[in-house]
């Protein structure tokens, strides 16, 4: 009989309908829902008893929206000849609710390992967060620089037990349209539980005028004196890209080039049409993700 081979494949999925990426027990996960369909269609055994089936390279939370995450399961080398990418691609998808997409796949080392990557791009639409008050692109570009390079973020996550609370941002860009700031794009290797969402929020402070630049420097520099400045929501969060050196499932996403015209919050002071903008902008948010997936499938 021959043997397993790991193949590593790419998908997206809307934050919204789901409890979160990983497994919970009674409850709707990304990751649950993947191995039932690898079950179903005979690819992976029920009663694994040697670790998840199905293995994540990045974990969400609820709400947060997924453009492209990576996956790794072992699968039959017969199977995976005999069908190929498109084939894999097809049997899935037929499997999978219409919230959750897989686009692409490959072979992959037999060790290869998916949560170690060379790094993870999210974008945050923050015009979206009521605490929003707008800023310069000058201005909001320098309170972006503040986060880049190698920082202790301890005052930037959801306390839970981890090795190290030291990160590197390597990019920290505004997300612009038509010379308006609609967020940002974050880029590092490994990001804490909840972190892109709390420099959101600081983000936010700063441009209401409740924290200043030095107030959010303090909160990076004494990373064992508790500095909160906020947790911002997720439904304005998307996970973009991952990339890894061994495969090149990213190279097809980052080729893809889409407009996604979004539409302008109005005057915040007129709170029914703020709530009808925002319940329209988180439409946009589900669309995007949507186009996304079928220019990357297609």
């Amino acid at each position: 009989m021959g043997g397993n081979c790991r193949l590593a494949f790419a998908f997206g999925h809307r934050g919204d309908t789901f409890h979160g990426s990983q497994v919970q027990p009674n409850l709707r996960t990304v990751q649950s829902s993947l191995q039932e369909a690898l079950y179903e269609l005979g690819f992976i055994k029920k009663g694994n008893t040697s670790g998840q089936p199905c293995i994540l390279s990045s974990r969400t939370d609820a709400g947060v929206h997924v453009r492209m995450n990576i996956a790794a399961t072992d699968i039959p080398e017969t199977v995976w000849n005999g069908m190929g990418e498109a084939g894999f691609l097809t049997a899935m998808n037929d499997q999978l609710d219409g919230d959750i997409v897989v686009w692409a796949a490959q072979k992959a080392g037999d060790n290869w390992n998916p949560r170690r990557a060379i790094s993870r791009t999210y974008r945050y639409r923050i015009e979206g967060c009521f605490d929003w008050r707008g800023a310069e692109k000058k201005q909001f570009c320098e309170w972006l620089n503040i986060f880049v390079g190698q920082h202790d973020f301890n005052n930037f996550r959801r306390v839970d037990e981890v090795p190290s609370t030291i990160r590197e941002i390597l990019s920290l860009k505004p997300w612009i349209e038509n010379e308006i700031i609609i967020g940002f794009e974050i880029q590092g290797r490994a990001f804490l539980w909840n972190m892109v969402r709390r420099i959101a929020a600081a983000l936010c402070g700063l441009s209401k005028g409740v924290f200043t630049v030095e107030k959010v420097m303090q909160a990076l520099n004494e990373p064992n004196v508790e500095h909160d400045l906020g947790l911002a929501v997720a439904d304005w969060l998307v996970l973009w890209e991952v990339e890894h050196e061994e495969i090149n499932l990213s190279q097809k996403a980052r080729e893809l080039i889409l407009e996604h015209p979004l539409s302008r919050p109005p005057n915040r002071y007129d709170n029914r049409a703020n709530d009808r903008w925002i319940e329209r902008a988180k439409l946009e948010q589900i669309m995007l993700c949507h186009s996304e997936w079928e220019g990357l499938i297609s």
